[in-house]
This record gives C-alpha cells, sequence and structure tokens, in this order.
C-alpha cells in the first residue's frame, strides 16, 4: 500500500521528468518512475533507452535499514545525457550528476545515498549492484596545472564499469577506473587505475586484487 501511495504522489514528477528528457513518443509511456521524495534539480539534458517500457527506470524508491527515508532525498541534476540498456533502480537517497555521457546496462542497481558524478564518461555493464553510500566520478572537480608549464596535471578520465559487479558499500570508484567482468570490490575500498583480470575480488586504498577466480550472486 505505501508503496502505491508513492508513486500516486510521485506522479507530478514523473510525468515532469519523462517530458523534459525523453522524446514525446517515448515519454508518454512513462519509462522514468520517480518518488516523491526527488528533487529534480535540473533537467537540462536527455534520456535514451534500447527499448521504451513504463517504469523501466525507478528512481527514490526501495528500501534499505541504513537510510531514514524521512530525511533523505534523491537529487537528480541531468544536463548530460543517461542511455539505458534495460531495467534500472535508483535507491534512496542517491545523487545524480550528470553532464557527460552515462550507460546504464540491464539490471542496473544502486541500493542507497549513492554518488554518480559524470562530466565525461561513465559506462556500467549488465548486472551490476553498487552498496549504500558509493561514490563513482570520472573527475577531480578541480583542475591542477603545473606551475611552470601550465600543463593540465589532472585531466578527466573514462569510468568503465564491466557486467556482473558488485560494489560494496562506502566504495570510491574515482576516475580510470576500470572493472572488468565479475569484480567485486569490498567496502571502503578506493580504486583509482584500470584493471584487467575478470572474475577477482578488489580491497584496500588503493585497491587491489586480493583473490582471483571468484564470482558472487546476489
Amino acid at each position: 500500500m505505501n508503496k502505491i501511495v508513492d508513486y500516486l504522489l510521485g506522479l507530478p514528477k514523473t510525468l515532469f521528468i519523462n517530458f523534459r528528457l525523453c522524446r514525446p513518443i517515448d515519454a508518454i509511456k512513462l519509462p522514468i518512475v520517480v518518488s516523491r521524495k526527488v528533487k529534480l534539480a535540473s533537467l537540462k539534458g536527455k534520456a535514451t533507452f534500447e527499448k521504451v517500457r513504463p517504469g523501466i527506470v525507478r528512481i527514490g524508491f526501495g528500501s534499505v535499514e541504513t537510510v531514514d527515508y524521512q530525511y533523505e532525498r534523491t537529487v537528480i541534476y541531468v544536463s548530460g545525457h543517461m542511455h539505458f540498456k534495460g531495467k534500472a533502480k535508483i535507491g534512496k537517497g542517491s545523487r545524480l550528476s550528470i553532464t557527460g555521457n552515462v550507460t546504464f546496462g540491464d539490471k542496473f542497481h544502486i541500493s542507497a545515498a549513492g554518488k554518480i558524478i559524470c562530466r565525461d564518461e561513465i559506462t556500467f555493464g549488465s548486472n551490476v549492484l553498487i552498496s549504500w553510500e558509493t561514490l563513482i566520478t570520472d573527475t577531480d572537480h578541480h583542475a591542477v596545472f603545473d606551475n611552470q608549464t601550465q600543463l593540465h596535471l589532472n585531466p578527466n578520465k573514462k569510468v568503465t564499469i564491466g557486467s556482473d559487479c558488485w560494489i560494496g558499500a562506502r566504495a570510491n570508484l574515482m576516475k580510470g577506473t576500470v572493472l572488468p567482468n565479475n569484480t567485486v570490490v569490498g567496502t571502503a575500498s578506493v580504486v583509482t587505475k584500470p584493471f584487467s583480470e575478470e572474475n577477482t575480488c578488489l580491497a584496500g586504498n588503493p585497491a587491489r586484487v586480493v583473490r582471483s577466480n571468484t564470482y558472487w550472486r546476489e
């Protein structure tokens, strides 16, 4: 019952986000459904879909015991491009700041209070599960230059997350991160570089391979 009420109370925002981000022919099918607790900070970008179906993307729903729904709001800032290849769930209290291009694979799920900040490009494969209070970003946010040569020392770098990856709570995936298929990232790990070996567990700061030949199941 509470979920139905939440859908109904969020209907005005659901209509607004669809007709702002989607093509009219897609918007009338309401592919994006948002909770009433979602703040639509900016919707100057666009959302596209591999296949349009009602409610294929759900934002601001879910239940996580670590998040107080009464005080947490999901915030959506999109002036870039979001492309959805299938179903996606963006949980309560999450924040999206997208001025670049983000591709979400099928069965994408960020549970709660996670942050995705994209200035250039971030790509997720299919069946990616991201735990609470994580950060995924392709930028350092502030430019750093060499004092003598004026060389830009920290340009943005693409982030690529393969399929069947599980990102643990409070992990940080920084610019330049590449996770192959079937990668598990441990809690509070900091990933700052590309990895190439599939079926591994990463942990630590900076993250390193701590176990090979692994796989996970939800």
